[in-house]
């Protein structure tokens, strides 16, 4: 059956906007007729190929705009109109009219053809591994195997908002810290390859020996000067340095590498991973996923080359027929901790609610340690950013005081 985009006034102020399926277009105006809607614009719709490419003015490189708050969002307005009992094909329909962006307009158009032609809602969302992860995929699919895909919406939509929460707590934490070193450098920069070339014609005519911190001073700001471009190309360079590496498999195994051996961040970096492993774990088992299979689906979340591998050895026992905890003591960078309540889940037939406890537990850990760290972050960072800016007016008065003193 054939589908139409619409534009329709619900009142003298309200526009709606979605896609239904109608014999005709003459039926999808009367379909919006009863509806209570006055029909502005019903047009036909393009259809998507069974290869899962768009026609002609469709998009499928909608990656790029989109994010994980955009799936978050997504996930948390489909799962309150499932909860309201409306049916899968007509809640797209109305999230099609509610997306602001174009690429996500797509998104939802593409899902709607591909349910409307006889697949399922998970090998929809199978299509698109770049914004619907193998973990959404796979809760999906057992939600509509047992009936309870409004349940499985809510869990998703509970993970993704802690998930999306401890982000933004990350960015809010980092945000000032990050703002006082972009300025201190600006101020340095701008010191060193303008104010200070501009004081220096004072000292031209001085007719002592200037103050070994003057010179040093003046022979940095002549550098500035001459090579500020080439130190903001090097800057440049540096920057992108990260970005290159992720491109290969073993670039990113090295940048994983460091970012468990950083000074202070690597431990919030690996509880941040155990905290998302043990949610997501939790959330796989409490929707009846088998424990291999959910982890299986679990170990890609770390996000991590070098916990991946590691954990790969316990996918294996647990395939086995190895217990979890058992299986887990091999692996170098569990806390023993975790391995002893999962062993303590294990035994009572309680795992999943374990591991979600144990998730809490780092979560807060995370919370605490991230407050401590920004607190004395800021006032390490005051008193470097001093010292320089201190430093160098210093080491420009310091030829003024030398004339003073040769004057009294």
């Amino acid at each position: 059956m054939p589908t139409y985009t619409y534009l329709a006034k619900k009142n003298l102020k309200e526009t709606v906007e979605g896609i239904l399926v109608a014999d005709s277009q003459e039926h999808a105006v009367d379909k919006l007729i009863e509806m209570g809607l006055s029909p502005v614009r019903v047009e036909p719709l393009m259809q998507t190929t069974a290869q899962g490419k768009s026609a002609p003015g469709g998009a499928f490189s909608f990656r790029g705009g989109l994010t994980q708050k955009d799936l978050q969002v997504f996930t948390s307005q489909l799962k309150s109109l499932m909860k309201a009992r409306v049916d899968l094909l007509k809640s797209l329909s109305i999230l099609y009219g509610q997306a602001d962006k174009p690429k996500l307009k797509d998104l939802i158009l593409d899902l709607h053809n591909t349910i409307k032609n006889g697949e399922s809602f998970s090998s929809a969302l199978a299509k698109f591994p770049n914004f619907f992860s193998g973990l959404y995929v796979n809760l999906i699919r057992i939600g509509e195997a047992s009936g309870r895909l409004d349940d499985v919406l809510t869990e998703l939509d509970n993970f993704l908002t802690r998930d999306q929460e401890f982000k933004m707590h990350l960015k809010t934490a980092m945000a000032y810290p990050i703002l006082m070193v972009s300025v201190g450098v600006c101020a340095v920069f701008v010191l060193l390859s303008y104010v200070i070339p501009k004081l220096s014609a004072i000292f031209s005519d001085f007719d002592s020996a200037l103050p070994l911190p003057t010179q040093v001073m003046l022979t940095i700001s002549s550098f500035f000067q001459s090579w500020w471009w080439a130190i903001l190309l090097a800057m440049g360079f540096v920057a992108m340095i990260p970005a290159q590496l992720s491109r290969t498999e073993g670039g990113r195994s090295r940048l994983d590498w460091v970012k468990l051996h950083i000074p202070v961040w690597s431990g919030l970096i690996l509880k941040q991973a155990m905290a998302r492993f043990c949610r997501t774990l939790s959330l796989l088992i409490r929707s009846g996923l088998p424990a291999f299979q959910s982890l299986q689906v679990a170990i890609p979340t770390l996000e991590n080359s070098m916990l991946t591998r590691e954990l790969d050895v316990v996918k294996k026992d647990v395939l086995e027929g190895t217990s979890m905890a058992s299986s887990m003591k091999k692996v170098s960078f569990f806390p023993s901790f975790l391995v002893q309540m999962i062993s303590v889940g294990e035994e009572g037939g309680k795992l999943e609610g374990v591991l979600n406890e144990v998730a809490n537990i780092y979560t807060e850990e995370i919370d605490a340690r991230l407050k401590v760290i920004t607190s004395l972050l800021e006032p390490v960072i005051i008193l470097f950013l001093g010292v320089i800016l201190g430093g160098i007016v210093m080491a420009m008065l310091l030829p003024i005081l030398q004339i003073n003193l040769l004057i009294q």
